[in-house]
């Protein structure tokens, strides 16, 4: 079927039309009349098609003949618009270098500012004691807008010095009245500055108390009561969970006779001391409050080794982490590593790096390491595709073998290291218990 169609069409700026626009709606309402009402059956499958066949290619026709009158009409604006682009161009080397320029020194202008926002909270914050940095690193205390120019002195003051009295009433009304868990109430203020975070927060560790509260002390014995006594108990749990429990009840001293472990352990224990070349290492982490209790996982803050070469200390490896995390107060407190102290170090990752490096191929001697630290340090480095698979010694575990034979009351780093007169400098410190662990080593070999 020929309906000898031509589309015809115009244009001017700012407009464009089909000249014969009515032509061809009459035309083609005439030519597609034919179609209407007609129902096809099963024995008109062939007219269907040819049918089809029809309209795909008036329809092609007409649709051809708009992509042809849009290339012919867009190729002046083109042409057009490649010129324009040549001259922008021109103009945008220059201009994005003043523009990098000018943004560089708006950005040391705000950091200028940033400081002397900073300097003056800090002149103010003695109402936060010891939290004022936490405070002020806080996501939810700065003001961008402090740092516009159109903002004064005086608002910004005025503002920093109202925060400061809302957040020292806070953490004095959680300090004052959750004494039990003031620590992690307060950090969790911290994270926002909001009393009503902390409140939801407060309702689940209660929740998670009452799940798993202690029994009360028989009449008898008071909670003052320095009597030693012993329990016998069957831990069960997730692997995180278990090397959460050894890592507080060392912490706090509790000495804990291992009887059966089934926990998984990713390197091959040495279980005598019959050698003289090592790597005696040490962690810290951030501790936390449990899974429980919406808290997430513990992460490493330090990591401190020293080399040993035929029984003598060739080298020493000592690194703060950025553990990505805020470090549980009781945990900064026991190991004198603050959120401020590993703010800008590097993360786990980069310092896993230099310690398997440090490592080499070297057994791995530590204290209750099988219990704790080895978790640690595998999860870290099979996260980043780190290799290290060493044999490592427990010099806990060895000590707990002999214990009862040589009638010591414990077997703790540093009670060991009181027995043989080693100098532990700063107990809790990576570093330094890796350091006093080679005197142990050396120490519990001699006596076999």
């Amino acid at each position: 079927m020929d309906t000898g169609l031509t589309l015809r069409s115009s244009q001017q700026p700012g407009q464009i039309r089909i000249d014969n626009f009515e032509q061809l709606r009459q035309s083609l309402t005439q030519v597609l009349s034919r179609y209407e009402g007609v129902v096809y059956t099963d024995a008109m499958l062939t007219e269907a098609k040819a049918d089809k066949k029809e309209l795909s290619r008036l329809r092609r026709e007409i649709d051809d003949r708009r992509k042809e009158i849009k290339r012919a009409y867009l190729a002046p604006y083109n042409e057009f618009e490649a010129q324009v682009k040549e001259l922008l161009s021109m103009v945008d080397a220059p201009l994005d270098e003043i523009k990098g320029f000018v943004s560089s020194m708006e950005n040391r202008e705000k950091e200028a500012k940033r400081a002397e926002i900073r300097a003056y909270f800090m002149s103010r914050s003695a109402a936060l004691g010891s939290l004022a940095s936490q405070v002020f690193e806080s996501p939810a205390f700065f003001v961008d807008k402090w740092l516009n120019k159109t903002t004064s002195a005086k608002t910004w003051q005025t503002e920093v010095d109202a925060k400061i009295a809302e957040a020292a009433r806070a953490i004095s009304a959680i300090q004052a009245t959750n004494a039990s868990q003031a620590g992690a109430l307060t950090a969790k203020y911290l994270e926002k500055l909001s009393l009503e975070d902390v409140r939801d927060y407060k309702e689940r560790l209660n929740r998670a108390e009452h799940t798993v509260a202690d029994p009360p002390l028989p009449a008898e014995q008071s909670a003052g009561d320095q009597r030693s006594g012993f329990l016998t108990l069957r831990l069960s749990g997730s692997v995180e969970q278990l090397i959460r429990v050894s890592e507080l009840l060392a912490l706090v001293d509790i000495d804990c006779e291992e009887l059966e472990n089934g926990m998984p352990q990713p390197m091959q224990e040495l279980t005598e001391p019959e050698f003289d070349s090592f790597v005696a290492f040490d962690i810290e982490t951030t501790g936390t409050y449990g899974a429980a209790n919406g808290d997430g996982p513990a992460e490493i803050t330090e990591i401190g080794a020293v080399k040993v070469v035929n029984g003598r200390i060739t080298d020493r490896f000592s690194e703060l982490v950025n553990p990505g995390r805020s470090i549980l107060p009781r945990i900064a407190r026991i190991t004198h590593i603050t959120d401020e102290m590993v703010r800008d170090k590097p993360d786990i990752a980069e310092v896993m790096g230099r310690f398997a490096e440090f490592v080499g191929d070297a057994v791995l001697v530590g204290h209750n390491i099988k219990s704790s630290d080895l978790y640690y340090i595998d999860r870290a480095a099979r996260r980043y595709g780190i290799s290290l698979d060493n044999a490592f010694f427990d010099t806990y575990r060895y000590a707990k073998r002999i214990q009862k034979q040589k009638g010591w009351e414990k077997v703790s780093l540093p009670y060991l290291s009181r027995v043989f007169g080693i100098e532990q400098k700063d107990a809790h410190r990576a570093w330094c218990d890796a350091e006093t662990n080679v005197g142990v080593f050396f120490a519990l070999k001699r006596l076999d």
